[in-house]
Protein backbone atom coordinates (compact mmCIF):
# COMPACT_ATOMS: atom_id res chain seq x y z
CA UNK A 1 0.00 0.00 0.00
CA UNK A 2 2.83 2.58 0.56
CA UNK A 3 4.58 1.57 -2.24
CA UNK A 4 1.34 1.59 -4.54
CA UNK A 5 1.22 5.59 -2.75
CA UNK A 6 4.75 6.54 -3.37
CA UNK A 7 4.58 5.75 -6.83
CA UNK A 8 1.11 7.58 -7.41
CA UNK A 9 3.13 10.49 -5.59
CA UNK A 10 5.87 9.89 -7.98
CA UNK A 11 3.54 10.00 -10.63
CA UNK A 12 2.18 13.07 -10.13
CA UNK A 13 5.51 15.10 -9.91
CA UNK A 14 7.03 13.41 -12.73
CA UNK A 15 4.38 13.49 -15.19
CA UNK A 16 4.47 11.70 -18.09
CA UNK A 17 7.90 13.08 -19.38
CA UNK A 18 10.74 14.01 -18.56
CA UNK A 19 10.46 17.63 -19.67
CA UNK A 20 6.84 17.50 -17.52
CA UNK A 21 9.23 16.92 -14.24
CA UNK A 22 11.49 19.76 -14.97
CA UNK A 23 8.35 21.73 -15.18
CA UNK A 24 6.95 20.90 -11.73
CA UNK A 25 10.13 21.60 -10.65
CA UNK A 26 10.53 24.92 -11.72
CA UNK A 27 7.10 25.90 -10.70
CA UNK A 28 7.92 24.50 -7.12
CA UNK A 29 11.18 26.40 -6.86
CA UNK A 30 9.55 29.25 -7.59
CA UNK A 31 6.54 29.15 -5.30
CA UNK A 32 9.03 28.82 -2.72
CA UNK A 33 11.10 31.53 -3.46
CA UNK A 34 7.78 34.05 -3.81
CA UNK A 35 7.12 32.70 0.09
CA UNK A 36 10.75 33.05 1.14
CA UNK A 37 11.06 36.45 -0.27
CA UNK A 38 7.51 37.03 1.20
CA UNK A 39 9.08 35.91 5.08
CA UNK A 40 12.12 37.81 4.41
CA UNK A 41 9.76 40.92 3.54
CA UNK A 42 7.81 40.28 6.62
CA UNK A 43 10.49 39.86 9.15
CA UNK A 44 10.25 42.12 11.85
CA UNK A 45 6.80 43.59 11.09
CA UNK A 46 3.31 43.21 12.58
CA UNK A 47 2.69 40.67 9.26
CA UNK A 48 4.68 38.02 11.08
CA UNK A 49 1.09 37.90 13.89
CA UNK A 50 -1.30 38.08 10.89
CA UNK A 51 0.53 35.18 9.01
CA UNK A 52 0.70 33.17 12.91
CA UNK A 53 -2.92 33.68 13.24
CA UNK A 54 -4.08 32.13 9.91
CA UNK A 55 -1.89 29.24 10.58
CA UNK A 56 -3.67 28.47 13.84
CA UNK A 57 -7.11 28.86 11.85
CA UNK A 58 -5.72 26.43 9.60
CA UNK A 59 -5.25 24.07 12.45
CA UNK A 60 -8.28 24.99 13.43
CA UNK A 61 -10.13 24.23 10.37
CA UNK A 62 -8.39 20.96 10.38
CA UNK A 63 -9.08 19.78 13.46
CA UNK A 64 -12.36 21.02 12.84
CA UNK A 65 -12.86 18.72 10.06
CA UNK A 66 -11.65 15.70 11.85
CA UNK A 67 -13.36 16.23 15.09
CA UNK A 68 -16.67 17.05 12.59
CA UNK A 69 -16.91 20.12 14.30
CA UNK A 70 -19.63 21.32 11.90
CA UNK A 71 -20.18 25.09 12.90
CA UNK A 72 -16.69 25.68 13.26
CA UNK A 73 -15.99 23.87 9.84
CA UNK A 74 -18.61 25.55 8.26
CA UNK A 75 -17.54 29.40 9.19
CA UNK A 76 -13.60 28.73 8.79
CA UNK A 77 -14.18 27.24 5.40
CA UNK A 78 -16.53 30.49 4.32
CA UNK A 79 -13.07 32.78 5.65
CA UNK A 80 -10.52 30.46 3.59
CA UNK A 81 -13.25 30.42 0.21
CA UNK A 82 -11.71 34.17 -0.51
CA UNK A 83 -8.73 33.67 1.62
CA UNK A 84 -6.47 35.11 -1.57
CA UNK A 85 -8.70 38.47 -1.77
CA UNK A 86 -7.96 38.40 2.36
CA UNK A 87 -4.46 37.97 1.87
CA UNK A 88 -3.77 40.34 -1.12
CA UNK A 89 -5.48 42.99 1.34
CA UNK A 90 -3.50 42.71 4.34
CA UNK A 91 -0.15 41.73 2.77
CA UNK A 92 -0.40 44.26 -0.28
CA UNK A 93 3.15 46.11 1.28
CA UNK A 94 4.68 43.17 1.44
CA UNK A 95 3.78 41.69 -1.71
CA UNK A 96 4.92 44.95 -3.52
CA UNK A 97 8.15 44.66 -1.73
CA UNK A 98 8.76 41.29 -3.11
CA UNK A 99 7.89 42.82 -6.94
CA UNK A 100 10.00 45.37 -6.39
CA UNK A 101 12.76 43.10 -5.09
CA UNK A 102 12.58 40.82 -8.47
CA UNK A 103 14.10 44.31 -10.52
CA UNK A 104 16.95 42.22 -11.23
CA UNK A 105 18.67 44.33 -13.94
CA UNK A 106 18.46 47.40 -11.86
CA UNK A 107 15.28 49.22 -14.38
CA UNK A 108 13.49 51.10 -11.51
CA UNK A 109 16.52 53.69 -11.08
CA UNK A 110 18.70 52.01 -8.06
CA UNK A 111 21.41 54.63 -9.44
CA UNK A 112 19.40 57.21 -8.05
CA UNK A 113 18.40 55.42 -5.27
CA UNK A 114 21.56 55.34 -4.31
CA UNK A 115 22.66 58.46 -4.68
CA UNK A 116 20.04 59.76 -2.77
CA UNK A 117 21.40 56.90 0.16
CA UNK A 118 24.38 58.61 -0.03
CA UNK A 119 23.35 62.10 0.80
CA UNK A 120 20.84 60.75 3.62
CA UNK A 121 24.23 59.23 5.24
CA UNK A 122 26.20 62.34 4.92
CA UNK A 123 23.29 64.56 6.17
CA UNK A 124 22.90 62.72 8.75
CA UNK A 125 25.97 62.32 10.28
CA UNK A 126 26.88 65.40 9.81
CA UNK A 127 23.40 66.80 11.97
CA UNK A 128 24.56 64.09 14.31
CA UNK A 129 28.50 65.70 14.39
CA UNK A 130 27.22 69.23 15.32
CA UNK A 131 24.40 68.08 17.61
CA UNK A 132 27.04 66.43 19.53
CA UNK A 133 29.82 69.34 19.53
CA UNK A 134 26.76 71.51 20.47
CA UNK A 135 25.91 69.49 23.22
CA UNK A 136 22.18 68.99 22.18
CA UNK A 137 20.05 66.07 22.60
CA UNK A 138 18.27 64.17 20.18
CA UNK A 139 16.81 60.72 19.01
CA UNK A 140 16.25 59.44 15.70
CA UNK A 141 14.85 56.22 14.77
CA UNK A 142 15.63 54.37 11.56
CA UNK A 143 12.96 51.87 10.76
CA UNK A 144 14.48 48.75 8.94
CA UNK A 145 12.28 46.06 8.16
CA UNK A 146 10.02 46.48 11.09
CA UNK A 147 7.53 49.38 11.19
CA UNK A 148 7.64 51.40 14.86
CA UNK A 149 4.02 52.97 14.07
CA UNK A 150 2.44 50.74 16.26
CA UNK A 151 4.85 51.23 19.33
CA UNK A 152 4.74 55.06 18.91
CA UNK A 153 2.21 57.65 20.19
CA UNK A 154 2.28 61.56 19.37
CA UNK A 155 4.20 63.35 17.14
CA UNK A 156 3.66 65.75 14.00
CA UNK A 157 3.56 64.15 10.70
CA UNK A 158 6.68 64.56 8.01
CA UNK A 159 7.14 64.14 4.87
CA UNK A 160 10.72 65.30 4.12
CA UNK A 161 13.90 64.10 2.87
CA UNK A 162 16.79 64.35 5.24
CA UNK A 163 18.29 67.14 5.96
CA UNK A 164 20.83 68.68 8.49
CA UNK A 165 19.52 72.03 8.83
CA UNK A 166 15.89 70.35 9.21
CA UNK A 167 17.30 67.98 12.60
CA UNK A 168 19.23 70.71 13.45
CA UNK A 169 16.04 73.05 13.98
CA UNK A 170 13.94 70.16 15.25
CA UNK A 171 16.52 69.01 18.13
CA UNK A 172 17.17 73.24 19.42
CA UNK A 173 16.37 73.10 22.82
CA UNK A 174 13.58 76.09 22.30
CA UNK A 175 12.11 73.80 19.85
CA UNK A 176 8.53 71.99 20.40
CA UNK A 177 9.16 69.46 18.67
CA UNK A 178 13.10 69.16 20.63
CA UNK A 179 11.80 66.49 23.43
CA UNK A 180 10.24 63.02 20.81
CA UNK A 181 12.00 61.12 18.43
CA UNK A 182 12.27 61.45 14.61
CA UNK A 183 11.35 58.37 12.58
CA UNK A 184 12.84 57.43 8.85
CA UNK A 185 11.34 55.34 7.39
CA UNK A 186 12.13 54.74 4.11
CA UNK A 187 14.58 57.04 3.31
CA UNK A 188 12.63 60.01 4.44
CA UNK A 189 11.56 61.73 7.71
CA UNK A 190 8.37 60.60 8.07
CA UNK A 191 7.12 61.87 12.10
CA UNK A 192 8.51 64.11 14.72
CA UNK A 193 8.23 64.58 18.49
CA UNK A 194 7.03 61.47 18.50
CA UNK A 195 6.85 59.45 22.31
CA UNK A 196 8.69 55.84 22.29
CA UNK A 197 8.13 53.29 24.74
CA UNK A 198 10.88 53.01 27.59
CA UNK A 199 12.48 49.70 28.28
CA UNK A 200 11.77 48.19 31.50
CA UNK A 201 15.39 45.81 31.39
CA UNK A 202 17.19 46.07 34.62
CA UNK A 203 20.51 45.71 32.73
CA UNK A 204 20.42 49.25 31.47
CA UNK A 205 22.85 51.64 32.37
CA UNK A 206 21.40 53.37 35.48
CA UNK A 207 23.65 56.70 34.15
CA UNK A 208 21.14 56.67 31.01
CA UNK A 209 18.43 59.37 30.95
CA UNK A 210 15.02 58.82 28.95
CA UNK A 211 16.49 59.31 25.63
CA UNK A 212 18.76 56.19 26.11
CA UNK A 213 16.01 53.61 27.95
CA UNK A 214 13.33 55.06 25.04
CA UNK A 215 15.67 53.93 22.16
CA UNK A 216 16.12 50.51 24.09
CA UNK A 217 12.52 50.11 24.43
CA UNK A 218 11.97 50.69 20.40
CA UNK A 219 14.69 48.26 19.67
CA UNK A 220 13.09 45.72 21.39
CA UNK A 221 9.77 46.31 19.90
CA UNK A 222 10.60 46.45 16.48
CA UNK A 223 13.68 45.97 13.99
CA UNK A 224 15.49 49.54 13.61
CA UNK A 225 18.56 51.56 14.23
CA UNK A 226 18.42 54.37 16.90
CA UNK A 227 20.48 57.00 17.38
CA UNK A 228 20.85 59.11 20.47
CA UNK A 229 22.59 61.93 21.09
CA UNK A 230 23.48 62.69 25.04
CA UNK A 231 22.56 66.56 25.78
CA UNK A 232 24.91 65.80 29.07
CA UNK A 233 27.88 64.26 27.82
CA UNK A 234 27.96 65.31 24.09
CA UNK A 235 28.17 61.71 22.36
CA UNK A 236 26.39 59.64 20.22
CA UNK A 237 25.36 56.03 20.77
CA UNK A 238 23.29 53.55 18.61
CA UNK A 239 21.03 50.95 19.75
CA UNK A 240 19.90 48.42 17.48
CA UNK A 241 18.81 44.27 17.40
CA UNK A 242 17.21 44.40 20.66
CA UNK A 243 19.30 46.37 22.76
CA UNK A 244 22.86 45.84 21.71
CA UNK A 245 24.63 49.47 22.56
CA UNK A 246 27.46 51.35 20.45
CA UNK A 247 28.87 54.58 22.25
CA UNK A 248 31.63 57.30 21.54
CA UNK A 249 30.21 56.97 17.74
CA UNK A 250 32.28 59.61 15.65
CA UNK A 251 31.32 60.68 11.81
CA UNK A 252 33.64 58.35 10.42
CA UNK A 253 31.78 55.23 12.25
CA UNK A 254 28.18 56.39 11.89
CA UNK A 255 29.04 56.71 7.96
CA UNK A 256 30.00 53.45 7.77
CA UNK A 257 27.24 52.12 9.93
CA UNK A 258 24.49 54.35 8.00
CA UNK A 259 25.80 53.22 4.32
CA UNK A 260 25.37 49.35 5.68
CA UNK A 261 21.69 50.02 6.62
CA UNK A 262 20.72 52.66 4.08
CA UNK A 263 21.69 50.34 1.09
CA UNK A 264 21.60 46.51 0.72
CA UNK A 265 24.77 44.70 -0.09
CA UNK A 266 23.65 43.36 -3.30
CA UNK A 267 22.91 47.25 -4.50
CA UNK A 268 26.72 47.92 -3.28
CA UNK A 269 28.61 47.65 -7.04
CA UNK A 270 31.39 49.37 -7.73
CA UNK A 271 30.03 52.32 -9.04
CA UNK A 272 28.45 53.08 -5.86
CA UNK A 273 31.67 52.70 -3.93
CA UNK A 274 33.26 55.49 -6.30
CA UNK A 275 30.42 57.54 -5.46
CA UNK A 276 30.85 56.99 -2.14
CA UNK A 277 34.32 57.23 -2.01
CA UNK A 278 34.20 60.76 -3.95
CA UNK A 279 31.45 62.31 -1.31
CA UNK A 280 33.58 61.48 1.87
CA UNK A 281 36.39 63.41 -0.26
CA UNK A 282 34.69 66.59 -1.30
CA UNK A 283 33.58 66.53 2.27
CA UNK A 284 37.43 66.58 3.64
Amino acid sequence: MVLNYLAAFWGSIYGNSFFSFLGTILDLILVWSFFYLFLVRSKGTRSIHILVGFFLLMLLFFFGNMLDMRATSWLLKGFFEYFIIIAFIIFKDEIRDVLMSLDLFGMSGKQTGNRENLSSVEELADALQYMAAAREGALIVIAQQGDPEPFITGGVELDSLIKKELLLSIFQKKSPLHDGAVIIKDNRMVRAATVLPLSTNPDIDPNFGTRHRAAYGISERVDAIVLVVSEERGQISMVENGGRLTRNMVKEDLIKVLENKFTPEQDKNVGYRFSAFLNRWRKK
